[in-house]
C-alpha cells in the first residue's frame, strides 16, 4: 500500500511541477510579448518626435553611454554625441525620418532585446542645397533599466544601395511601405 501511496504522490508532484514549468514558461511567452509591446509603443513615440523635432525626446531613448551610427552622420558614442547629431538633423527644414520594425525579438533572460527594421528619410545635401531622400535597414539593441523602462544600446542604420535620390521640387517624398511587425 505505501508503494502505491508513494507511486502516487510521486505522480501528483511530478504533475504539478510539469504544471509549474509549463506556467512559467507560459509567463515567460507572455513577458516577451509585454516587452515587444513597449518597444512597439517607444517606436510609436520615437517616430512622432521625430516628426516634432524634439531632440532631447529623442536622446532620451538612449542610455547615457549608448553607440549610434546612421548614413551622413558621424558615429558616436554616449548621450553628448547622439543629441548632437539629433540637434544637426533637426535644424534642416527639409529632415523627415520614418521608422518601423519588422522584428522585435527578447532574450531569454528577459534584460535585452533587439528590433529590427526600415526607415526613410528625407534630408538637405549639405554639398549640393538639394533636398534628397534615402531609405534603408536598422536594428536597434535594448537594455532593460533599473526603473523598468528600455533604452537603446546601440542603433545602427545603413542606406539601401542606390537609395539615394533627389526628391522633385514642389513632389512630396514617397515614403517606403512601413510594415509593422513583431
Amino acid at each position: 500500500m505505501r508503494n502505491y501511496m508513494s507511486i502516487g504522490l510521486a505522480m501528483v508532484l511530478a504533475v504539478a511541477a510539469a504544471g509549474c514549468t509549463k506556467s512559467a514558461q507560459s509567463s515567460g511567452a507572455a513577458n516577451a510579448d509585454s516587452i515587444k509591446q513597449t518597444i512597439k509603443a517607444d517606436e510609436t513615440k520615437w517616430n512622432q518626435q521625430f516628426k516634432s523635432k524634439d531632440t532631447e525626446g529623442l536622446v532620451d531613448h538612449y542610455t547615457d553611454d549608448a553607440f549610434f551610427a546612421a548614413p551622413g552622420v558621424a558615429a558616436g558614442e554616449g548621450s553628448t554625441a547622439i543629441r548632437q547629431a539629433y540637434a544637426n538633423a533637426s535644424t534642416d527644414p527639409a529632415f523627415e525620418l520614418q521608422f518601423a520594425s519588422d522584428k522585435i525579438d527578447v532574450a531569454d533572460s528577459g534584460d535585452l532585446a533587439y528590433a529590427r527594421g526600415k526607415f526613410t528619410e528625407q534630408y538637405t545635401d549639405k554639398k549640393t542645397g538639394k533636398v534628397m531622400s534615402d531609405s534603408g535597414a536598422y536594428i536597434t539593441v535594448y537594455k532593460k533599466q533599473s526603473d523598468g523602462s528600455w533604452k537603446a544600446v546601440e542603433d545602427f542604420a545603413a542606406a539601401d544601395p542606390d537609395s539615394t535620390k533627389p526628391v522633385e521640387p514642389g513632389k512630396a517624398v514617397t515614403h517606403a511601405k512601413m510594415v509593422s511587425g513583431a
